[in-house]
């Protein structure tokens, strides 16, 4: 690319099909009254089509309205000359008609991502010049163990599990993203892959952001590969356990690793590790991720998501990453009903003695430690006649741990706890979720905590309770017209099964696009709107 002016040109197709670039980026339309990006004029309200007089001829413009009331009307073409913002035009500010900065602006953010994609491609290159291990099981073993999954596999589901086995039997190292709503079967995927790297005898390991979610995923690799079969290293390592668990590894005996951060400590090492699963990518930092697929060389990569970071989504985007997008629910999965309302002492206690009675659990989960211990205080003063325990991240690990599974083998009724819950707990016995002070939290945080109910065909209820005005229908926006409420009834809405992508695009349009090679969630390149940001990168890969 000679400069930053990309107007036109040519554009790759990335490393997505139309189905999955619909479903991550939404729909590449403008419809009039929306926020678009003039590549000359900057960030404008789209007004549509019109007809003028142009030198006696009727001529078909397209209308742009600026801040302060400018109009600009001109032959312009979506996609080659301006793009969706990705975000309505009265939640941002439009820029100011010929005021002179826009173009400075967008040439700095355009270097800037530009830079960015360089050092992409640069990472790229460097994967591809290694040599990864060839990964091809025995297929009448790799049958064997695919017949303990208990269910047919999802139409996604068994097109991931095809691409990422092909990957795995290519001497390229594999780098894959693997982004599918909230039970929707990533698992799955990841245990077929590591089934392939033990059964051609070479090492896997899959490393997982929380203690919890660790613990849950060595349950999960104990029930198909065996009880002696999978080593895990986290902090509930027992001292005395530690030295003859890491001896098993670094001589290449124990072939299935699933850990924390933990992995990457100086005392482990591997004999010979073929592929590296990370979950919840989103969640570890740029500095972990990259330690972690430097474990050894050439080694295979697959990343699983719900909700992608904006590096992910650019490298895709662009061709630079392998995706593959299980957007088909397991039949059994039924929508969550999802409601706003005040918060009311007795309506809580009500909603969790319903759940209750139907011989189910509860969640009732808090934003900060602070709520836990005031909820507990409410319970304990009116007397409720359930049992709970408390789990948050200042509590001792091992006290942490018993009481998850406390909760998790249906000892007690409700679990009250922070956010530590939201990645990792599969508890089909708990089907209703109480949210305090929903209007704290984001949109993809509380779809990840939605996603820890309703996992089975039992209909299942979320209630979001705010300290906002309620009136019987929930939250009145016009009471209370702020971004948090807003967030709350979008969210609301979104409870349809496969929500989870309208619901990453609404937060990615709330806080911004961020940086492509950073761990900033939103920067200057947000600016640029995500259809302008999309077509920078297409083009520079196309250029380069």
């Amino acid at each position: 690319m000679d400069g930053p002016h990309v107007k036109g040109g040519p554009m790759t197709d990335g490393g997505l099909n139309d189905r999955d670039r619909a479903l991550l980026f939404g729909d590449e339309g403008v419809t009039p009254g929306e926020a678009v990006v003039h590549f000359e004029h900057g960030l404008a309200r789209y007004g549509g089509e019109e007809t003028a007089d142009v030198a006696g001829e009727p001529q078909t413009l397209q209308a742009f309205i600026y801040r302060n009331g400018g109009k600009l009307m001109l032959p312009a073409e979506a996609g080659r000359d301006f793009w969706p913002y990705g975000a309505p035009a009265e939640e941002v500010t439009l820029d100011r008609l010929k005021a002179g900065d826009w173009e400075t602006r967008r040439d700095e953010m355009i270097a800037e991502l530009r830079s960015g994609a360089e050092r992409l491609v640069a990472a790229d290159r460097a994967r591809r010049s290694q040599v990864a291990p060839k990964l091809s099981p025995n297929g009448a073993a790799m049958t064997k163990f695919a017949a303990g999954f208990g269910h047919e596999p999802t139409p996604d589901q068994a097109r991931a599990i095809d691409a990422v086995l092909s990957d795995l039997a290519r001497e390229v190292p594999m780098d894959r993203l693997l982004i599918g709503d909230v039970g929707f079967g990533k698992t799955e995927v990841a245990l077929r892959a590591a089934a392939a790297a033990a059964l051609c005898d070479r090492q896997v390991v899959l490393a997982a952001p929380t203690t919890v979610l660790a613990r849950q995923h060595a349950h999960t690799l104990r029930k198909r590969f065996g009880q002696n079969a999978v080593i895990e290293i986290s902090r509930l390592l027992p001292d005395a356990d530690r030295a003859d668990a890491l001896a098993r590894v670094a001589s290449g005996d124990a072939k299935v690793v699933v850990g924390t951060q933990a992995v990457l400590a100086e005392d482990v090492t591997f004999a010979d590790l073929a592929l590296v699963i990370i979950d919840e990518e989103q969640r570890f930092g740029r500095e972990q991720k990259r330690d972690l697929r430097a474990l050894a060389e050439g080694v295979h990569v697959l990343t699983m998501t719900a909700t992608p970071i904006p590096r992910s989504l650019a490298a895709a985007e662009i061709g630079l990453m392998d995706v593959s997008v299980i957007a088909t629910a397991p039949a059994t999965r039924v929508p969550v009903e999802t409601r706003i309302s005040g918060f009311d002492a007795d309506a809580i206690e009500a909603a969790i003695e319903e759940e209750i009675a139907r011989g189910g659990q509860v969640y009732l989960v808090c934003p900060r430690i602070e709520g836990t211990g005031r909820i507990e205080a409410m319970l304990e003063r009116r007397g409720a006649n359930f049992s709970h325990v408390t789990a948050h991240g200042q509590i001792d690990e091992d006290t942490l741990e018993a009481r998850m599974l406390r909760f998790m083998e249906g000892d007690v009724d409700v679990l009250l706890s922070t956010t530590i819950i939201e990645s990792g707990l599969d508890n089909p016995r708990a089907n209703t979720m109480i949210v305090v002070d929903a209007d704290l939290f984001g949109l993809a945080q509380l779809h990840q905590l939605r996603g820890r109910i309703g996992r089975g065909d039992v209909a299942a209820k979320m209630v979001l309770t705010t300290e906002v005005d309620a009136g019987a229908d929930g939250v009145d926006a016009d009471d209370a017209p702020n971004d948090a409420v807003r967030r709350l009834e979008a969210f609301a809405e979104m409870s349809e099964i496969g929500a989870g992508f309208r619901i990453a695009r609404e937060d990615r349009h709330m806080r911004g696009f961020g940086e492509i090679d950073g761990d900033a969630q939103s920067g200057q390149t947000s600016r640029l709107g995500i259809g302008l940001y999309r077509h920078i990168l297409r083009d520079y890969i196309a250029r380069a």
